[in-house]
């Protein structure tokens, strides 16, 4: 007896070890499958539910789980892609399902676990006694909902009893005395630093950063136009031209700092064109917790400042940009701008945005330039 029962003890404490290395994670609880008895399908989500309570997890609610399943098209999530689906949708570091099959004093449960941080799904299935099925589950959850996996070798109730014990048939060595794994007190939680629901309109996903989703090299093009709000004295002719430019950009760290370096011209009104570079700041503005995750809009929004030249070649006399007049073949001066950027992201791969005030100072020998416009594109990410 002494022997047995400190074997249990042992069983209990690597379990609460296990428990606590778990890290509470939120876990998409999927409705239970099997058999045509709606009352044990029930009775093993409930207990399932009762079990990651027990370990310290957090369920994600079912409204949430519900809204989830709404995208997987036969309403079943079974396969690696669903599990996927849902668990951005859900917010949730884990998706679980439970399969039963009850029989006369036990029934068979399998339970199947799905990890976002890295696409695994593994199982694990016991008969399980009704009579202590809340326990028996409860071990299933604690080797199945753990970083490392289930591992290799024999499951906990696989285990043989141990040697020198009398009167007692083979067994689990749990099986010989109730097991009950205390409740792990729940640490204050924060959202992951390195993970965030983004609610982008051709998909949810979880990615990192927020504004490049991890996709740091950017291929943009945009079109707009352009007006002289300051121009020379003596400047005539019309002072609005139609501007197009491209533009190579790579976000810089995780706070949405981007360094991006192009160039473009007027495709209508006088000719002119321009190369620069330049940096911006987007923010996330929506970007917040919620249900022990982070989540957000695509949205972002920063100011821009760039740093570059504006040429305009000319052949005889021509009035240019802001009425300023030029001669002879090319006539090169500093340029400096400033803009307030928006980026509306419809996946991790394009984007829309536009780039607001576009102001663009230019000095020259007889004065200076002042250029306001608007311009609005798209772009991919690499």
């Amino acid at each position: 007896m002494i022997r047995r029962a400190l074997s249990c003890a042992a069983v209990a404490a690597a379990l609460l070890a296990t428990a606590r290395t778990a890290l509470a994670d939120r876990v998409a609880v999927l409705p239970a499958r099997g058999g045509t008895d709606e009352a044990a399908r029930s009775a093993a989500q409930a207990e399932v539910a009762r079990g990651l309570a027990a370990l310290g997890h957090t369920p994600a609610p079912d409204s949430a789980v519900a809204a989830a399943l709404k995208g997987v098209a036969d309403g079943v999530a079974d396969t690696a892609d669903e599990y996927r689906a849902v668990g951005a949708q859900a917010g949730a570091d884990w998706v679980l399902a439970a399969t039963v099959e009850p029989a006369v004093t036990t029934t068979r449960v399998e339970l199947t676990a799905y990890l976002a941080s890295t696409g695994r799904v593994e199982s694990v299935a016991r008969e399980v006694d009704r009579s202590a099925s809340l326990r028996e589950t409860q071990e299933m959850l604690a080797v199945l909902l753990r970083p490392e996996g289930v591992g290799a070798g024999a499951l906990p109730w696989e285990q043989p009893a141990p040697s020198g014990s009398t009167g007692a048939p083979p067994a689990s060595p749990v099986a010989a005395a109730p097991l009950v794994v205390p409740p792990v007190p729940e640490p204050p939680r924060s959202p992951p630093a390195k993970r965030v629901l983004m609610a982008y309109p051709l998909g949810p996903e979880r990615v990192w950063p927020a504004y490049s989703g991890g996709r740091r090299l950017a291929l943009s093009a945009s079109l707009g136009a352009a007006v002289a709000a300051a121009r020379l004295e003596g400047a005539s002719g019309s002072a609005a031209s139609m501007v197009g430019g491209v533009r190579l950009a790579y976000a810089v760290g995780d706070r949405g700092f981007e360094l991006f370096a192009g160039g473009g011209g007027n495709l209508a009104g006088p000719p002119a064109g321009w190369i620069e570079g330049g940096a911006r700041l987007l923010l996330t503005p929506s970007l917040a917790p919620h249900d022990g995750a982070w989540r957000a809009s695509p949205l972002h929004l920063g100011p821009s400042i760039q740093l570059g030249a504006f040429f305009r070649a000319a052949g005889a006399d021509v009035v240019g940009p802001g009425g300023a007049t030029y001669r002879g073949d090319l006539a090169v001066h500093p340029a400096l701008g400033a803009s307030l950027d928006v980026v509306f992201a419809l996946s991790r791969s394009a984007q829309l945005e536009a780039q607001l005030g576009n102001l663009r100072w230019i000095p020259t020998a007889d004065g200076a330039l002042l250029l306001v416009g608007a311009t609005f594109g798209a772009g991919l990410r690499f």
